[in-house]
């Protein structure tokens, strides 16, 4: 089974080292000449509970097409360049290919089956957490279920197929049949945790232990509730609460993407996932005032930090710094 990587990003890092060490043919696609050139030389840097790990002889590249075709290609780049990484991404896509997603927010899944109408598309969502600490230095600051599901029925072979090479690497995985409920409840975890952590400028676990950052994370998070709901797609509140809370407890350590890209002064993915809750709310009729808060003393933050309104895929790494919840 050959593996190709769109982004070496935190969530990027993390996957090819786990799927590298368990002896898969996985290989990188990045723009970023320095991410390119740092794993190259050294490989991934793995730091977790155990130690400290070194993942050598990792194929990257900058050009698709000298990867060839590969029988998956999985996207770890942010949101808003989803788009431009499918383009860049062609040359490794072939006829039989399986293309998935496996990142935050929605809308990722349509880009993507939109620019491949002719093979299978795979979205899935991951509750790990990392960090990256350097160029080719990821912190797996927190581990979490994985979830794949597919768009159509043709698409399961390659979707257990899939899971089966993440059991094999330790990745703890499910199949799923719903990909919108699957979908928005990663959304909800996101939308509750990444705003706050970003905003409080704090790890994940520390929002449970402040009332009013708590308080904020529930409203927010049953407010999407209430969205879904409205859309048809059965999400549980109060579930969805418990959810985001045992997320944090999980990811206690990690700093969220949003947090990583505001400290950067990277343009954050806030328009696909809160932002986004305001959207569909708003378009429903839907009550949505905390994340339509939320959303805007990001886009602030942002603003400060110095980061532009919209991102760019070649103005940045295609694989910018990515982590879940």
């Amino acid at each position: 089974m050959k593996i190709t990587i769109v982004g070496a990003g935190a969530m990027g890092c993390l996957f090819v080292a786990l799927l590298r060490r368990s002896g898969l043919d996985v290989h990188v696609l990045e723009i970023n000449r320095e991410t390119v050139a740092a794993v190259s030389r050294d490989g991934i840097l793995l730091e977790n509970s155990a130690g400290v790990h070194e993942v050598g002889d990792i194929p990257i590249t900058r050009d698709a097409a000298s990867i060839g075709s590969a029988d998956y290609v999985l996207f770890f780049v942010k949101s808003f360049d989803t788009a431009q990484a499918a383009a860049f991404a062609a040359g490794c896509i072939g006829g039989q290919t399986t293309v998935v997603t496996l990142q935050n927010g929605i809308g990722n899944v349509e880009v993507l089956a939109k620019r491949y109408p002719g093979n299978v598309v795979l979205a899935g969502t991951t509750a790990h957490g990392a960090t990256l600490l350097g160029p080719a230095h990821v912190r797996h600051a927190g581990s979490g279920d994985t979830a794949i599901g597919c768009m159509q029925p043709r698409g399961r072979p390659a979707a257990v197929r899939l899971c089966d090479a993440f059991a094999a690497a330790g990745i703890d995985v499910r199949l799923v049949d719903d990909i919108d409920a699957l979908l928005w409840r990663k959304l909800l975890v996101n939308i509750g945790i990444n705003p706050l952590a970003a905003l409080l400028d704090i790890a994940n676990g520390r929002i449970l232990e402040l009332d009013h950052a708590r308080a904020a994370m529930h409203a927010a998070v049953r407010e999407a509730a209430a969205v879904a709901a409205a859309k048809g797609i059965a999400i549980d509140a109060d579930e969805a609460v418990g959810r985001v809370e045992q997320v944090c407890r999980a990811t206690r350590d990690n700093l969220c993407s949003m947090l990583q890209d505001l400290r950067a002064g990277r343009t954050t993915e806030i328009d696909y996932l809160n932002g986004a809750v305001v959207r569909e709310g708003r378009s429903l009729r839907c009550a949505v005032s905390v994340n339509a808060m939320l959303s805007d003393l990001v886009r602030a933050r942002q603003l400060l930090a110095g980061a532009s309104d919209a991102g760019s895929c070649r103005a940045r790494s295609c694989g910018p710094v990515t982590g879940s919840a």
